[in-house]
């Protein structure tokens, strides 16, 4: 035995022991997150995919407005604008409120250098042109857990 005795090492056992089982007891649950992205459909069927704030900055969200072609009610956006869903129908998606954006079928007439002449889209039309690909997959369900 060694000249302090066992009473000091029992009480460090004990120390450790009462802090350990202090760390065990229930806990709050973590609030968690809101999801980066809801996807909603309109009275009309449009589908809209909306944002947070947080999700709109990491799809890196950019817009520009579709100008007039000039010829028949033809809309013009910047190439970047343009999405195929996976039937191959061409699509737009539009800035329809705070960080909502509402997907919009469009016929391409022309595509002309990084400009894209439409119809089904009115000129004036605030469109995105990066960040599409992300609320496609949003809107898909692609990466989004439920």
């Amino acid at each position: 035995m060694d000249r302090f005795g066992r009473s000091p090492m029992l009480l460090i056992i004990a120390a450790v022991a009462a802090i350990a089982v202090a760390g065990c007891g229930p806990t709050a649950p973590a609030a968690s997150p809101p999801p980066p992205a809801h996807v909603t459909t309109g009275s009309h069927g449009a589908v809209s995919v909306v944002l947070t704030p947080q999700g709109a900055q990491r799809a890196g969200i950019q817009t520009a407005v579709a100008a007039r072609a000039g010829r028949g009610g033809q809309a013009m956006v910047p190439y970047s604008a343009l999405l195929y869903q996976s039937d191959g129908r061409s699509v737009i998606y539009t800035v329809t409120g705070p960080l909502t954006y509402t997907l919009v079928p469009v016929a391409v007439a022309r595509i002309q250098g990084n400009d894209v002449y439409l119809t089904g889209l009115a000129p004036g039309t605030a469109v995105v042109t990066v960040g599409g690909e992300e609320l496609l997959g949003v809107q898909d369900g692609v990466g989004v857990q439920t």
